[in-house]
């Protein structure tokens, strides 16, 4: 009885073996737009059960090197302006620095004069 089970399941290997030999074959001889329609065909039949398709690789992989490239391109646009306006830094630095100074001075210039007074004050008193 075994080997009557072995040589049925023998026959059937054999048997899906020939018929993805015929599907394969049959695939070759399609163009490439018939393939598009049968590809189309199955995802829409698959939809249509509420499945999800499975991601294309290709796509998923070229998604990828897009927004790699986006990203990419950002930060050298980033960079770009930041190197575009490190002169105009500089620039504004510069200027409150010297802004800054000017004010310290005034408020140093404030000072001596308020202890000129208290000291002139002193003394006449």
């Amino acid at each position: 009885m075994a080997g009557l089970e072995r040589r049925l399941e023998h026959i059937e290997a054999e048997r899906k073996l020939a018929k993805a030999q015929l599907s394969r074959e049959a695939l070759r001889h399609l163009s490439d737009e018939e393939l598009d329609a049968l590809e189309e065909a199955l995802l829409a039949t698959a939809r249509a059960r509420g499945e999800q398709p499975p991601p294309n690789e290709l796509l998923e992989k070229m998604k990828r090197w897009e927004a790699e490239a986006k990203e990419k391109a950002f930060q050298k646009r980033l960079e770009e302006i930041r190197e575009s306006q490190a002169e105009f830094r500089a620039e504004r630095e510069a200027k409150e620095r010297a802004d800054e100074q000017k004010r310290q001075k005034l408020l140093d210039d404030a000072r001596q004069k308020r202890e000129q007074e208290m000291k002139d004050r002193a003394r006449m008193a």
